[in-house]
């Protein structure tokens, strides 16, 4: 009876021999359509799973439809379908693999064809395997990683357009971003406001996979300007700060204390030592909820100080946070600055 019932669909075929394939345990995660029918068929799958000996020892995810219902997900609408359905199917699985594509495979035996295309492209950019089998026939087809020419230009010209847009309610492309063709292909407007769809979705987190972003005032990029040195020295003290808000928030060196120093709101400052150099970074930390629901934070830089400029801390360096205060309190002057990761 079991055989018969693996049987019954491709669908259920597929999830028996995957691990086969593979050589190594697997669990499933069902992502269901915005269907009555597709909600019904998840309860009857998820109910009479133990009764299919080919499948039953593994793992399944959610347990309830609710969980597994991915909304807006449908045909009948179809720009429900691009603007909300497939952005929140891609939103479900970054948040399934929680950004480790070494562990994902996506099986697109089951669910509306339509999808596929979308799907295909996520799995080719994170490198991940795709799984297939035709309804009447036992072959299991894989779809091998083939390398993909994008003009990542797209997102380093336009970072900071592209960073905003995660957080903030944007109603119009500004007018000084470059590779506009390309980058319309990558936008969607819905209910009055800028957003990437889907396919821009998962280029823009290929792209942020690469490197870690943060936000620099008027004052650092000036500070900066041509000098290899001092970029070096923080773009290392950067990596730290960020590792450590990540790793041990709770370390006294992120919130060094100032005797005599009025700093902007929720800014702090990091007390750190790079390459033989004393390291101040005055800081703001920013929580928000990320488009696939979980928490994420980003770091503005107002300002920083390194070596010699550090020493004399009752006056001098207290003195230049006040007189720098007006131009740093703006977030909205801040510009993106990216460290390439290892």
């Amino acid at each position: 009876m079991s055989k018969i019932g693996i049987d019954a669909c491709a669908e259920l075929k597929s999830i028996a021999k995957i691990p086969q394939d593979i050589n190594e345990e697997v669990e499933v995660h069902f992502l269901t359509s915005d269907t009555i029918l597709s909600n019904i068929a998840f309860e009857v799958i998820e109910e009479g799973w133990d009764q299919f000996e080919e499948v039953r020892n593994i793992r399944v995810y959610p347990n309830n439809y609710s969980e597994a219902t991915v909304k807006g997900l449908q045909v009948k609408d179809r720009e429900k379908f691009t603007q909300e359905g497939m952005v929140n199917l891609i939103n479900k699985i970054f948040r399934i693999s929680q950004e480790i594509w070494d562990n994902v495979i996506i099986n697109i035996t089951a669910g509306y064809k339509a999808t596929i295309p979308y799907l295909t492209i996520l799995a080719q950019v994170f490198k991940c395997p795709i799984y297939y089998i035709f309804e009447d026939t036992d072959a299991l087809i894989k779809i091998p990683y083939i390398p993909i020419d994008i003009n990542w230009n797209v997102f380093s010209e336009n970072q900071d357009f592209l960073f905003d847009l995660e957080i903030n309610e944007i109603k119009e492309i500004p007018s000084n971003v470059k590779y506009r063709t390309e980058l319309d292909s990558l936008l969607e407007l819905a209910d009055n406001l800028v957003s990437l769809n889907p396919i821009g979705i998962v280029l823009w987190e290929k792209y942020k996979d690469s490197f870690y972003l943060f936000k620099i005032s008027p004052v650092v990029s000036d500070y900066l300007g041509n000098n290899r040195g001092r970029e070096e020295t923080l773009k290392k003290s950067l990596i730290e700060l960020y590792r450590r808000l990540r790793e041990n928030p709770d370390n006294p060196d992120l919130d060094h204390k100032l005797t005599n120093a009025k700093l902007p709101e929720d800014f702090k400052i990091f007390k750190h030592k790079e390459d033989n150099l004393q390291v101040r970074i005055l800081y703001k930390r920013e929580e928000y909820t990320t488009r696939y629901h979980s928490k994420d934070f980003r770091i503005y830089v107002g300002l920083i100080y390194l070596g010699q400029e550090v020493h004399n801390a009752e006056s001098e360096y207290v003195k230049s946070i006040q007189r720098d205060l007006q131009k740093i309190s703006n977030l909205e002057s801040y510009r993106a600055y990216k460290i390439e990761k290892n």
